[in-house]
């Protein structure tokens, strides 16, 4: 990913990071009116996905075997037995999972590309093994088996390699992520949002400005039940927005960082990226893997749920 030919490399700002590069405040076509209304479009996506987040948090309580807070008999002394035999069963699957991780094999679509698939066949697999994608491919999987879906996101990081920048994949957990409602393809969603809790007082010493406005978080999300106490009051929700404008004939993917209504970041205010876009490609750098699909939503279902 070297500059070549004229051509930029991508650029981007990893999710659930702070971009520190840019101007702050600049001036452009997103300020707080847009943000406020992105804010509201963000809450009708997470009224449209509730069902989806209560059978994750309820899913991950059948994996637990915890399975009884959840039907717990109104009867005080039945018995609750439980028994390893649906976590066995997805601890198989996950194994048949990892005896079929994926190699990298890209083939030419035409004779003259055959030496440049020779080489990004050479190339992958090291990009993979330095983000520790077997990793990030297992706990995709993990999630995948319990709630029916599991997310990776692909993005550019400039930090990487002492600033040259890289790839950065990581996987991404369905309760952050918000889309429109009624979309089987992640990439037909007018938005697409991640919602990041950060400490306040690291915002306020990367952004100073922020101080007075982080007393109260706009946006809430979904938690798991977990054994360990868990203290986000000390947190603000950090918000990942993508969406797609229509500039010349094709879809130009646009990115805003933003927090409790302050802008952060807009590559629609960088100079930059105002024309091209935040990514060349222009989708959402999120990847949806379903186990067992379902009408209406790019979320499937999983062996819990069948079992």
């Amino acid at each position: 990913m070297t500059k070549k030919d004229g051509m930029q490399p991508e650029k981007g700002v990893q999710m659930m990071e702070i971009p520190q590069e840019q101007e702050i405040g600049r001036a452009g076509p997103i300020g707080k009116p847009e943000v406020s209304k992105a804010e509201a479009t963000l809450q009708e996506y997470k009224q449209g996905k509730a069902n989806l987040e209560a059978r994750i948090v309820e899913n991950e309580q059948w994996y637990k075997m915890q399975h009884w807070d959840q039907i717990r008999s109104k009867n005080a002394g039945d018995p609750e037995p439980a028994s390893a035999w649906l976590l066995n069963c997805v601890a198989n699957k996950h194994a048949d999972a990892m005896d079929n991780y994926p190699v990298p094999n890209v083939l030419p679509r035409e004779k003259d590309d055959k030496g440049d698939a020779e080489l990004l066949s050479a190339i992958l697999p090291v990009v993979l093994e330095q983000n520790e994608y077997e990793q990030t491919y297992s706990d995709m999987w993990w999630y995948k088996l319990k709630t029916g879906t599991g997310v990776t996101g692909v993005f550019w990081d400039p930090s990487r390699n002492n600033g040259l920048g890289d790839i950065d994949i990581r996987e991404l957990d369905m309760l952050n992520l918000f889309w429109e409602p009624g979309i089987t393809d992640i990439q037909k969603s007018r938005n697409l949002f991640h919602v990041d809790l950060v400490d306040r007082d690291l915002l306020a010493e990367m952004y100073p400005f922020l101080k007075e406005h982080l007393n109260a978080s706009t946006i809430d999300t979904t938690k798991y039940i977990y054994d360990d106490t868990v203290d986000t009051s000390k947190k603000a929700a950090v918000i990942d927005w993508y969406y797609k404008v229509r500039r010349a004939g094709k879809d130009v993917l646009h990115y805003c960082k933003f927090c409790n209504g302050e802008v952060l970041y807009s590559s629609e205010n960088d100079p930059a990226y105002a024309e091209r876009g935040f990514y060349d490609h222009g989708k959402y750098p999120v990847v949806f893997d379903t186990l067992f699909p379902e009408a209406g939503t790019p979320a499937g279902f999983g062996y819990i749920d069948v079992c």
